[in-house]
């Protein structure tokens, strides 16, 4: 794997990622990369219509059957094809990421969303890190479409600035809620943006910043491969909500010798070691 940064991005486009908590790339992506990456994501979701059950890499609707088969994730798609591997560690997104995070940079996770047609579930407000804290908060999710993504099929909401204002608590009345809804105001509604893409544009965004989706309300699936980087002096508290034997692996630079830490109060989410049941299900339950 290539672990030798190459910066892509501008002083502008990191100024404004800083700003704002996230940052549209348009056209970056590979086109021969894409494609492949395109094709492999489609076998694997036919694969997975097959299935009868959730498995360790993927999130079933309660509602999947053979005839109807309703997958929503994919988890840790980089132990099931090398096109994963080869997007997340060499192709541009690990230089995107280094510009971003500053520095050396390693590999956390990474997952492939599907948005089910008719009403593929919202995602709720909410911020990652929280969600898997690490001693300090340079972390960057790095989405990218696999088809249009647009208001109508629920693309990446993302409400600028909000990474500055710190983590918000993503528990309620003493239940895990995996979101901050409670936490919203007027004025976050007021600012949310919808970052609308294309097949070879990229999203990033910030491990503080607030953002979601609404429901897909298109005729057609919405699906996005999403990488979780972290700063290298950046190492986590609690177990990991997806694991992967590429965790941790240095993607740009060299290892951290130490952690740097940031002072403050962490909120911790439950105990995942047992097993993390995904986004979608979390969130059915709080509302039970």
């Amino acid at each position: 794997m290539n672990t030798r940064h190459q910066r892509v991005l501008s002083d502008a486009q990191i100024s404004n990622y800083r700003e704002t908590g996230y940052l549209n790339l348009h056209q970056i992506l590979d086109s021969e990369l894409l494609g492949r990456l395109i094709s492999t994501t489609e076998r694997l979701y036919d694969e997975g219509c097959s299935l009868k059950q959730k498995t360790k890499h993927y999130d079933l609707e309660p509602e999947h059957t053979l005839q109807n088969p309703r997958i929503r994730r994919i988890s840790s798609p980089t132990e099931l094809d090398s096109v994963y591997l080869e997007t997340a560690f060499d192709s541009i997104l690990g230089d995107i990421a280094a510009d971003l995070i500053g520095g050396p940079v390693k590999f956390y996770h990474s997952k492939i969303n599907f948005k089910l047609p008719h009403g593929g579930a919202e995602i709720g407000w909410h911020q990652d890190w929280p969600v898997f804290p690490h001693t300090n908060t340079n972390l960057v999710a790095l989405s990218v479409p696999l088809n249009a993504s647009r208001s109508i099929n629920g693309c990446l909401q993302t409400i600028p600035g909000s990474h500055k204002l710190g983590p918000r608590s993503h528990w309620e009345k003493g239940l895990y809620k995996l979101n901050c809804n409670h936490t919203m105001t007027a004025q976050d509604y007021a600012d949310v943006v919808d970052n609308e893409l294309n097949v070879g544009d990229v999203v990033a965004h910030h491990g503080l910043v607030v953002h979601g989706s609404s429901q897909n309300r298109s005729d057609t699936l919405r699906t996005t491969y999403i990488i979780q980087y972290a700063a290298a002096d950046a190492f986590s508290y609690t177990a990991p909500v997806i694991d992967s034997m590429h965790r941790n692996q240095m993607v740009r630079g060299e290892p951290a010798t130490h952690a740097r830490v940031e002072a403050g109060l962490i909120e911790l989410p439950p105990d995942f070691s047992a097993g993390y049941s995904g986004i979608y299900a979390l969130q059915t339950a709080a509302k039970t």
